[in-house]
């Protein structure tokens, strides 16, 4: 019986570490690439990419590959554009260094106008698998959010709600509407249904 035990818990171990294998090798490996700007310094250009890194991970949808691992297998392949930025150039070094997947993108900022574009490229293809943008009005202080929703879009997965109750107020406000709607109209629905049952429940007591 101990022998039985024992082997069923080595094969449920096996298998167990299996899943988790496979787990992990459904995820794609993917490089994020340093956003290129247009009205913007560098720093802020390069925190916000930093946010979408973030959020990325939030998603669950990929293996991010960090920039100083990407730069390490670089130098020992002695590749010296070290500042891609371009979806050319991201797929050159996606074959290079053996990843499946990169995103490179872009912020414009006209006055109180910033633009976020995303761009998923399949390396093995060398195609772009999907495409984003979100336009931001305000202080670039309040931009994070919108740089959130362009991560989970770009790993195709709907958005937490209180992320999209930011990006897409008007949204938001007519979800609540028709549920308002909608609640105006199950009340005299309700009302007419009690009403007949009390009249179909005294006419069988009578």
């Amino acid at each position: 019986m101990r022998k039985i035990a024992i082997l069923f818990l080595l094969l449920f171990g096996q298998a167990s570490s299996q899943t988790k294998l496979n787990r992990y090798d459904a995820k794609p490996t993917l490089a994020l690439f340093t956003f290129e700007g247009t009205g913007m310094q560098d720093e802020d250009i390069a925190l916000y990419t930093g946010y979408l890194r973030l959020e990325l991970h939030q998603t669950k949808s990929f293996i991010l590959v960090e920039k100083n691992q990407i730069n390490e297998l670089l130098r020992e392949k002695e590749y010296d554009r070290m500042d891609c930025k371009t979806m050319d150039c991201a797929i050159e070094i996606g074959k290079l260094i053996g990843i499946k997947k990169a995103i490179v993108g872009s912020f414009e900022l006209v006055a109180d106008t910033c633009k976020i574009t995303g761009q998923l490229i399949n390396i093995d293809s060398s195609k772009s698998e999907k495409s984003v943008a979100r336009t931001y009005i305000g202080e670039l202080e309040g931009i994070v959010p919108y740089v959130q929703v362009v991560a989970w879009e770009l790993a195709d997965i709907e958005a937490p709600k209180d992320i999209l109750s930011i990006v897409n107020p008007k949204e938001e406000v007519e979800n609540q509407s028709r549920w308002k709607w909608l609640g105006w109209i199950i009340k005299p629905v309700n009302y007419i249904a009690n009403r007949a049952r009390e009249f179909l429940s005294s006419s069988s007591t009578k």
